[in-house]
């Protein structure tokens, strides 16, 4: 009984059309998606805009390697775009409350850089000693793109999961 009913769902999930949501993103496109990723747009607000749910919008990309490792590169890219609003926050700053508001904003959108991209971004720090002559060695603290890929082929299990009972 178990296996017809898992038979079923297979044919039924191969012959299953695509649904009127993922039928919005690729009506957009992973071109749109991207320019709105790497102009700052955050995930949900590109959902809300589409008219989809944030985790369609997530196993959408994550359904195709071209498309995934597209929305990777423009929110590398994003980061530059995080980094330049810390600048022009404070520039625009008029008086003493608002440059105290814009280096908390500033200090944000450079963390939000350092997440996205920790290699460019990211805070480097030198040990002194344990190198030849005790000299400084370099160290830099980073999260690898291993570790996001492994997070998110664990949440796209637990997704499976789900709509699989």
């Amino acid at each position: 009984m178990l296996r017809e009913k898992s038979k079923r769902r297979e044919v039924s999930a191969k012959t299953r059309k695509a649904s009127p949501a993922k039928n919005r993103l690729e009506t957009l496109g992973i071109t749109e998606i991207c320019d709105a990723i790497v102009n700052g747009k955050s995930m949900t607000q590109i959902a809300k805009e589409a008219g989809v749910s944030i985790g369609t919008l997530i196993v959408w990309l994550a359904g195709d390697p071209e498309r995934s490792a597209r929305a990777r590169e423009a929110r590398a890219q994003s980061a530059r775009y995080w980094d330049e609003r810390a600048a022009q926050v404070i520039e625009k700053a008029r008086n003493q409350l608002a440059l105290g508001k814009a280096r908390e904003l500033a200090h944000h959108y450079r963390w939000r850089a350092a997440k996205i991209a920790p290699r460019e971004y990211g805070d480097k720090l030198a040990h002194v000693g344990g190198g030849p002559d005790d000299s400084p060695v370099g160290v830099t603290v980073s999260t690898t793109v291993r570790d996001a890929e492994a997070a998110m082929a664990v949440a796209r299990l637990k997704l499976d999961r789900i709509l699989n009972s």
